[in-house]
């Protein structure tokens, strides 16, 4: 008897939106290191902002992703009734 098992790869979806989420946030990091050269920041509010920008790039991924992958899996699933 052979079993099998259901791929278990990510779908491609999820993939690509977490690239483009890696992307936004990168260079929103960068921002924050250039507003700091410019002078707009001083190192405390960098820091600060640094952090604020990972923490708030992290949740807002986990969201998106949690929600993507409801979609993409529903565990309940609507029942039609047939019309007579």
């Amino acid at each position: 008897v052979k079993i099998r098992r259901a791929p278990t790869m990510a779908p491609a979806i999820l993939v690509t939106g977490s690239v483009v989420f890696a992307v936004i946030f990168g260079a929103l990091l960068i921002l924050t290191q250039f507003a700091r050269g410019a002078g707009v920041l001083d190192k405390e509010n960098t820091a600060i902002a640094t952090i604020v920008v990972t923490i708030s790039g992290v949740c807002m991924w986990m969201l998106w992703a949690c929600s993507c992958l409801h979609q993409w899996h529903p565990l309940i699933v609507p029942l039609y009734e047939k019309a007579e």
